[in-house]
């Protein structure tokens, strides 16, 4: 608009006019133009003023209410900041305590893990010792048994030959006293008969002969009732 306002036309020279009073008027219309160009400006310039006043304005309403928009959100932040930390406080410290909790009972399971292994290993030391002990009695148990056993076979292969012995001997006396029974009852036997007949014969010698064969007979008899 200022370019339109100095690119008017060429300034008016007349001929009567000499050439300061053309310098003067041209200098004039430019004093004309330079104050339309500066009323311009400064009416621009205060347009322009009064527009970025009122954008300001504006810019400034919004800022506020974006100002208090932002302080709501971080006094609710800020809220809910306060509240996350306090709930993730407690939460922390329910998570210590039962940290402590749980590494507590884990040392006094390694202690009481450590303790029972130590005396299970004492223990098995101890057994370990008792078994080698007990596995040297056992093969000189082993030992000695088969010598018992090999004893106790000639033992009972000598018993055996001696029952054996004793029962044949035992036999063999059965037969020797029933042997010697019958020949003491035969030799009785034979002394009797032999009495009777020496005194049949005395007797015989004064009586009858049927007399004589009564008492041979009775003399039989006699005989065979002691046999």
């Amino acid at each position: 608009m200022a370019l339109d306002v100095l690119a008017v036309g060429p300034l008016y020279q007349g001929p009567d006019m000499s050439r300061v009073e053309k310098e003067n008027f041209v200098v004039q219309e430019l004093k004309n133009h330079l104050h339309q160009v500066l009323k311009f400006s400064e009416n621009s310039l205060f347009r322009t003023k009064q527009e970025a006043e009122k954008q300001q304005k504006a810019d400034f309403r919004a800022s506020q209410a974006r100002v208090a928009k932002i302080q709501q959100d971080i006094l609710q932040l800020r809220s809910q900041h306060h509240n996350l930390v306090m709930e993730n406080r407690e939460a922390e410290q329910a998570l210590r305590k039962k940290k402590y909790k749980v590494e507590t009972e884990i040392e006094n399971w390694i202690q009481k893990y450590d303790t029972e292994m130590g005396e299970k290993q004492d223990e098995y030391e101890e057994l370990d010792i008792i078994h080698r002990e007990e596995k040297v009695q056992l093969e000189e148990l082993k030992q000695r048994y088969d010598v018992l056993v090999e004893e106790f076979t000639q033992i009972r292969e000598e018993r055996e030959i001696n029952s054996k012995k004793r029962l044949e001997d035992e036999q063999e006396l059965v037969r020797m006293v029933r042997a010697a029974t019958l020949i003491q009852a035969m030799w009785k036997g034979y002394l009797v008969r032999s009495m009777l007949s020496s005194k049949k014969k005395k007797r015989g010698k004064g009586k009858s002969k049927d007399e004589k064969g009564k008492e041979n007979a009775k003399g039989k008899k006699k005989a065979k009732g002691k046999k």
